[in-house]
């Protein structure tokens, strides 16, 4: 199928031009100045009219929790769902998460296949970090084979040690050196656990459990630490590392004093991070506002911008993790309700309307959205770009559209929508995955399990 994009406004190279695309099959075919299409090109083509409007390169949310067992529980969104709903919000590509099954006797190799298979019904394209909770003797030749199988990342945390992610301090230093054996990235939930822990002891003996609690119990103290104590480690072995969802003025600070060092540290935040604020923890419907990092305050928010616009922070992503109302109802106190929010459809809305007011241009944003993950994440130029030859992933964005981000409008199994109070200006309105025309005018037009996995090269940031 051939697709000929017309009056294009195209965001290509750090500049928006006015050209016009021409995809074949699943790739771009031609990308050039009205005039050098052939009648031929054009009229043998199902022809889009974008005037008005911007293409983008496809967006990637590079952080999503998609079928996420945990806790007892599956989250609402399955990869069916979780892909949709991204979709209509301009997603061609998600990077999910492979859990870590050592203990339940499967290797990395054997838990990506597994993984691969409950993506299947995916209806756009998708990568995945392999998470990381044991050290033994076969950890190399078990990451090399995912490294060859198009894995370029693991992820590590530095906290959560009774749930047994936490990786102690001797046994993460050698794992580290591996990482840097097999340039793989280390990509880390970076809160400390002494101080949670500490933090979660006083708040018990006083009674203080409450949801409101969430941000006293993980303070940005915390994450602030665990940024200190992974730029230590990455200097010592003179390696990148990448920080996922930094959430406060503290730990960006912390990120800035490591980079100006000369570390190499990067990191990316989330919409819920730059958007809202602690004081949604305090309402009747706080259970929704529930993840982790917690919300934190405006003076936050606006460090956090700042660290966007300055450049310290690469990437933004959602931690999408979307768990029903009567999910997020379970739990009598802030140990035991599940954390996590709906977010991959709102992203690029939510970062535009926003972000232009913060000083983001959209050149600035396609790179936190699009450009930058595909890079860090080994996806580049396939993903993330608008070149001759890659995939003919492309957003048609409307900068002039109105939204409400109510559960209305939303396609998220969620059922209610943390941004229900927000209306949006400029919407994408047409999603292209591979050549495939997945949204068009807001109408689903795609096919389930028409993604793919999609296998990761090296990692940018080495």
């Amino acid at each position: 199928m051939s697709i000929y994009i017309k009056n294009s406004r195209i965001i290509k190279e750090n500049k928006i031009k006015k050209m016009n695309i021409l995809i074949e099959d699943s790739y771009i075919k031609k990308i050039d100045k009205p005039e050098n299409f052939s009648f031929k090109e054009k009229n043998n083509s199902k022809i889009i009219d974008a005037k008005g409007c911007y293409v983008l390169p496809g967006i990637i949310d590079s952080h999503t929790h998609y079928l996420l067992k945990s806790r007892n529980s599956v989250t609402a969104d399955d990869f069916y769902s979780g892909s949709l709903a991204s979709a209509f919000g301009g997603v061609t590509t998600f990077i999910d998460f492979i859990d870590d099954q050592y203990e339940r006797g499967f290797s990395f190799k054997e838990s990506l296949k597994n993984r691969k298979e409950e993506a299947r019904d995916s209806v756009v394209d998708y990568s995945f970090h392999q998470v990381v909770t044991h050290y033994n003797q076969n950890i190399v030749s078990d990451l090399r084979e995912i490294k060859d199988e198009g894995i370029n990342n693991v992820k590590l945390f530095t906290t959560y040690r009774r749930e047994g992610y936490l990786i102690e301090e001797a046994k993460l230093y050698e794992l580290f050196k591996v990482l840097k054996q097999l340039r793989l990235l280390p990509i880390v939930h970076a809160e400390d656990n002494q101080i949670i822990e500490e933090k979660e002891r006083e708040h018990k003996k006083e009674d203080k459990i409450e949801i409101k609690y969430h941000p006293d119990i993980r303070p940005a103290e915390a994450e602030a630490k665990a940024v200190e104590n992974i730029a230590e480690l990455i200097d010592l072995l003179k390696m990148p590392g990448y920080i996922v969802h930094l959430s406060s003025k503290l730990g960006l600070k912390e990120l800035k004093k490591q980079v100006n060092k000369g570390i190499n540290i990067n990191a990316e935040t989330a919409p819920h991070y730059l958007i809202l604020n602690k004081k949604f923890l305090e309402g009747k419907k706080g259970r929704r506002y529930f993840m982790t990092p917690p919300l934190r305050t405006k003076e936050d928010n606006r460090f956090l911008w700042e660290g966007l616009t300055d450049g310290f922070i690469d990437v933004i992503a959602t931690d999408h993790c979307a768990f029903s109302e009567s999910q997020k109802n379970i739990g009598d106190s802030v140990f035991n309700v599940l954390p996590g929010i709906p977010g991959s459809e709102t992203l690029l809305p939510l970062i535009h309307n926003y972000g232009r007011a913060e000083g983001l241009s959209l050149v600035d944003i396609v790179k936190k959205l699009s450009t930058n993950p595909a890079k860090i994440f080994g996806l580049y130029p396939q993903k993330g770009s608008l070149q001759c030859g890659t995939d003919a992933d492309l957003v048609i964005f409307d900068p002039e559209k109105n939204k409400k981000l109510n559960e209305m409008y939303m396609h998220s199994n969620a059922g209610y929508s943390p941004y229900d109070h927000i209306e949006v200006k400029g919407y994408p309105i047409t999603t292209i995955n591979r050549g495939n025309i997945i949204i068009e005018d807001g109408f689903y037009r795609g096919n389930r399990g028409g993604g793919e996995f999609i296998k990761a090269g090296q990692s940018s940031l080495f």
